[in-house]
C-alpha cells in the first residue's frame, strides 16, 4: 500500500471540530470524538447514546452524528427548545450541543438587555395563568384549591426593571417595543425597548404660520426630555403624531394676531405660547424644556406677491418715464412749431391765411416753404 504523507494523515484524522453537517452510517468501524466534540450515536435498535469527547467508540451498523457547539457569553443568553416542547433561557457563560435526540434544531443565542444607568428602565410582561377557587366540602371541614381555568385567556402581569443591570428575559416574559415615528427623518418608525428616564431629545420642525400681516416660514427646535410617569409613556403606542399635532394647533391659533416683530419674544413664553403642546406632553410622560426660533423667513406665496407687487411698480414707473419723455418732446415741438410761425409773422407772412390754405398743418406749410426757397436758389 502507498504510504501516506504526514500532512494526509493529519487531515484523515480530522484536525478540524466536526459539528451538525457530519452524518454516517457506519457498518463496521470506529470513530475518535476529539476533546471539544461531541456525537449522538443510534444503534441498529435505534437507540440514541450521545458521546462527549475525548473517547473512542466503536461502530457496528450504527449512525453517528457530531454535534453543532453553541455559546453565550456572560452579556447572552441561549434559547433551548426541546421535543418535549420545554423551553429554557441559559444565561451565560455555558455552552451547549445541540443533540437532536432531546432538541428541536437551531438553538439561539440572544444577547441580553443592557440597562447602564439607574434612568434606564424596561417594561416586562410575563404570562400569568388566571386562577378560580374551588371549595371541597367533606362533611367534617371545608378545604379551598387553586384550580386553572380551563378556556380562558391568561393575564399579564408588568414590571419595571431598573438599571444597572444586564437583564435576561425568562421564559413567557415579553420585553415592551416602543414603536414612536421619527421627528427628524422620514424613517417609517423608531423602535426601543429601552427608556432612559431625563434623556433629552431634539425635535427641529419647520412651520408655516399666518400673522396678522403675512404668512411666515419659521424654523424651531424643541428640546424635551422623558419624564418620571411611565405610565404616561405606556398611555399611547406613538406620542409623535399627537405632539405634532398640538404644536401645529398652538402656533395656529396664537400667530394669527401678531406681528413679525413680536413673534419670537412671545414664542420664548412656553407655558402661555404653547399651552396644547405643553399639556399632551406631560399626558405622555414627557416634558417640554426649551423652544428656540432658529430662522424666520416669508413664504413663498408671500415673497411671489412682492415680487410681483415690486414688478409692477417698477412697470409702472417705466410707463410714467416714457409719458413724461413723450410730454416733454410735444412740447418741444409746439415750441418749435411757434418759432416758426413767429418767424413767418416777422417777415411779412399772412399766418392766419398760410394756416387755413394748408389746414392748419405747419409741417406742410414748412415742406412748402423750404421747396420754395429751394427753387429760388436754383434759379439764382
Amino acid at each position: 500500500l502507498p504510504q501516506l504523507s504526514s500532512s494526509r494523515k493529519r487531515e484523515t484524522m480530522g484536525i478540524t471540530f466536526r459539528s451538525g453537517d457530519y452524518v454516517r452510517f457506519v457498518h463496521a468501524g470506529g470513530r475518535t470524538i476529539k476533546d471539544g466534540e461531541a456525537a449522538v450515536i443510534w444503534n441498529r435498535n435505534g437507540i440514541a447514546k450521545e458521546v462527549i469527547g475525548p473517547e473512542r467508540v466503536s461502530l457496528f451498523f450504527s449512525t453517528i452524528r457530531f454535534l453543532t457547539r453553541y455559546k453565550a457569553e456572560p452579556h447572552q443568553y441561549l434559547i433551548v427548545k426541546h421535543r418535549s416542547g420545554e423551553i429554557e433561557h441559559k444565561p451565560g457563560p455555558i455552552s451547549m450541543y445541540m443533540n437532536p435526540s432531546r432538541h428541536d434544531d437551531g438553538m439561539k443565542v440572544e444577547d441580553g438587555i443592557k440597562l447602564e444607568t439607574k434612568n434606564d428602565c424596561i417594561i416586562v410582561f410575563s404570562s400569568k395563568e388566571a386562577k378560580h377557587q374551588l371549595s371541597i366540602d367533606d362533611g367534617n371541614s371545608t378545604a379551598s384549591i387553586e384550580t386553572p381555568i380551563k378556556k380562558s385567556a391568561p393575564s399579564a402581569e408588568r414590571r419595571i426593571i431598573s438599571g444597572p443591570n444586564i437583564y435576561f428575559p425568562s421564559v413567557g416574559e415579553t420585553i415592551h417595543k416602543f414603536k414612536w415615528s421619527h421627528h427628524n427623518s422620514t424613517d417609517k418608525s423608531w423602535c426601543f425597548h429601552v427608556l432612559t428616564m431625563h434623556k433629552k431629545y431634539m425635535w427641529n420642525r419647520h412651520l408655516t404660520i399666518q400673522t396678522k400681516k403675512s404668512p411666515l416660514n419659521i424654523r424651531v427646535a424643541i428640546s424635551y426630555e422623558i419624564g418620571d410617569s411611565i405610565e404616561g409613556c405606556l398611555s399611547i403606542e406613538d406620542p409623535i403624531p399627537i405632539l405634532e399635532a398640538a404644536l401645529l394647533n398652538d402656533a395656529t391659533m396664537n400667530c394669527i394676531n401678531m406681528n413679525e416683530s413680536n413673534l419670537m419674544e412671545s414664542m420664548l413664553k412656553i407655558e402661555e405660547f404653547f399651552p396644547t403642546l405643553s399639556k399632551t406632553m406631560k399626558s405622555v410622560g414627557l416634558r417640554l424644556l426649551k423652544f428656540q426660533v432658529l430662522d424666520i423667513e416669508q413664504s413663498k406665496e408671500c415673497k411671489e406677491k412682492v415680487k410681483g407687487e415690486k414688478q409692477e411698480a417698477q412697470r409702472k414707473d417705466d410707463t410714467s418715464h416714457e409719458i413724461h419723455q413723450q410730454i416733454q418732446m410735444t412740447e418741444q415741438l409746439n415750441n418749435t412749431k411757434l418759432k416758426f410761425l413767429k418767424g413767418l409773422q416777422e417777415i411779412g407772412v399772412d399766418v392766419t391765411q398760410v394756416l387755413c390754405a394748408n389746414k392748419g398743418n405747419i409741417e406742410k406749410v414748412a415742406d412748402n416753404i423750404a421747396m420754395m426757397t429751394e427753387k429760388e436758389g436754383g434759379r439764382n
